[in-house]
C-alpha cells in the first residue's frame, strides 16, 4: 500500500469512556459527521489542522484509546490529522503501533501489516514494540509463520532482541501450521538465550505431539518441562489427557488423574469433560455417567461441548429418551445448556419420527434464554414434513424469519 493510502473509513462505532476522555482533551479533533478519506490534503483539512494546540502526547493518548476499542477507522483518521499537523506532532513509532493494534483488533490484520510499510515509507523507524506487533499479526492473525519468522530475524539484526512472547507467538504459529520441527528449534533458541519457559510456551508443542498421536513425544515434552523447572499445570495435563483419550488409553488417563495431587495440579471441569467426551466416542457410556457423578460430587459442571457430545452418544447408543432425561437432569444441576444441546436431542427424536416430542423440546427452548438457529428450524420443519404436517411446517417456515433472519435469504 503506498504511503498515506489507508483504507476508507466507515462510520463511527460507539465510543468507550477512555475514547471520550481522550476526545475531550483534544477538543474538536475528530469530525462528528463522516467524511470520506483522501490522501490529498484539502484546504479545509489544512485549515482545521493549522491552528492546533494539541501535543504529540494528546494524539498518542487518543490512538491508544482507539487501540483498546479496536476502532481502526478512527485510528487512521487521527494518523492523517497528525500528518497534516505541525512537524512536532508527526506520527512516531508509538503512533503507528497503536493504529496497527486498532486495525488488528478490528479484524483487519492485512491493513495493520500494510500500515507498517507506510511507517517505513514515511521515514519512521520502527521500535521493538512495532516489530513485535507485526510479528504477532503475521503469526496469530494472518497465520503466516514464515513471514513472522522473517520479522524475528529482521528485528534481531537491528539489535532489537525478540521477547519471550515473540518466540511463543511464533511457536504457536508453527505448531498450528504443522511445522513442529521449526517450533522445537525455536524452543531450543529460547533455552540458549536463557529465556523463561512457561506452560504457555510448551502448550502448543504438546498439543502438536498429541494431535499426531505421538504420546511418547508428549511424554518427553512433559519430562523436559519438569527438568527445566517449569511445572506442568492443569492446561498442560488437559491437553495430554485429550491426546490419551484420542488413543483410547483410558487406563493412562485414570493414572494421570490419580497422580494429580502428587504432581501439583487439580483436575477441573475441562479435565473431566474431556475424559467423558473420550469415553463417549469409544462407546463407554456407563463409564461416562460414572465420571459425571464424580464431577457433580466435586461441584464441577460439564462443559457445553462435553455435554453435547454426551447427549449425542447417549441418544445414539442408548435411546433418545435417555438423551432427553440427561438434558433435563443437567439443566436441574445448573449446567450450561445451549442451542446445540437442544438441537442434538431434537435431531434424534426427529429421526425416529417423534414430531410431537420435537415440538415440545422446541417450545421448551423458546421459554429459555436460548435463541434457536437455522439448524433448529431445519430439524423442526423437516420432522413436521415427514409427519405430513405440511400446514404446520409452512406456518413455522413463514414465521421463523423473525427469530432467524438468515431464512429471509432462502
Amino acid at each position: 500500500m503506498p504511503a498515506g493510502a489507508w483504507p476508507a473509513a466507515a462510520t463511527f462505532a460507539p465510543l468507550s469512556t477512555a475514547v471520550r476522555a481522550a476526545m475531550r482533551t483534544l477538543g474538536g479533533l475528530l469530525p462528528r459527521a463522516h467524511r470520506p478519506h483522501s490522501t490529498t490534503t484539502t484546504t479545509s483539512d489544512a485549515a482545521a489542522s493549522s491552528p492546533s494546540s494539541h501535543t504529540l502526547h494528546d494524539y498518542n493518548c487518543l490512538l491508544a484509546a482507539f487501540a483498546r476499542d479496536g476502532d481502526g477507522d478512527a485510528a487512521l483518521r487521527v494518523l492523517r490529522r497528525m500528518r497534516l499537523s505541525s512537524p512536532a506532532c508527526a506520527p512516531t513509532a508509538v503512533s503507528y503501533t497503536s493504529a496497527m493494534s486498532a486495525l488488528a483488533k478490528d479484524g483487519r490484520p492485512a491493513d495493520a501489516a500494510s500500515l507498517f510499510d507506510d511507517m517505513l515509507a514515511n521515514g519512521v523507524a520502527p521500535d521493538r514494540a512495532a516489530f513485535s506487533l507485526l510479528l504477532h499479526v503475521y503469526s496469530s492473525h494472518l497465520h503466516l509463520p514464515a513471514a513472522a519468522h522473517s520479522v524475528l530475524l529482521w528485528m534481531s539484526g537491528l539489535g532489537l532482541p525478540p521477547t519471550p512472547i515473540d518466540y511463543t507467538d511464533l511457536i504457536f504459529s508453527y505448531c498450528r501450521a504443522g511445522r513442529l520441527a521449526d517450533a522445537l528449534q525455536l524452543l531450543d533458541e529460547m533455552r540458549a538465550l536463557n529465556y523463561p519457559l512457561t506452560p504457555h510456551t510448551y502448550a502448543p508443542i504438546l498439543k502438536a505431539f498429541c494431535d499426531n498421536a505421538d504420546i511418547q513425544g508428549a511424554d518427553a515434552i512433559i519430562s523436559s518441562m519438569r527438568c527445566s523447572g517449569c511445572l506442568p499445570d492443569v492446561v498442560i495435563y488437559n491437553i495430554y489427557i485429550q491426546g490419551l483419550c484420542k488413543m483410547g488409553d483410558f487406563d493412562a488417563v485414570e493414572l494421570v488423574i490419580d497422580q494429580s495431587g502428587r504432581n501439583g495440579w487439580v483436575p477441573d471441569a475441562v479435565t473431566y469433560s474431556t475424559y467423558i467426551a473420550g469415553l463417549c466416542r469409544f462407546g463407554c457410556i456407563e463409564e461416562a455417567f460414572r465420571l459425571l457423578e464424580i464431577m457433580v460430587a466435586k461441584g464441577l459442571q460439564l462443559t457445553v461441548v462435553g455435554l453435547n457430545i454426551l447427549l449425542d452418544h447417549v441418544a445414539q447408543d442408548l435411546d433418545m429418551w435417555a438423551g432427553k432425561e440427561v438434558l433435563e437432569r443437567c439443566q436441574e444441576l445448573g449446567f450450561v445448556v445451549d442451542v446445540v444441546s437442544y438441537n442434538t436431542v431434537m435431531d434424534h427424536f426427529s429421526k425416529k419420527g417423534k414430531w410431537l416430542r420435537v415440538l415440545k423440546l422446541f417450545t421448551d427452548l423458546l421459554k429459555k434464554p436460548i435463541t434457536p438457529n437455522v439448524q433448529t428450524y431445519n430439524i423442526l420443519i423437516s420432522c413436521l414434513c415427514r409427519a405430513g404436517k405440511f400446514q404446520f411446517a409452512k406456518f413455522v417456515f413463514s414465521s421463523k424469519g423473525e427469530d432467524c433472519p438468515r431464512y429471509h435469504h432462502i
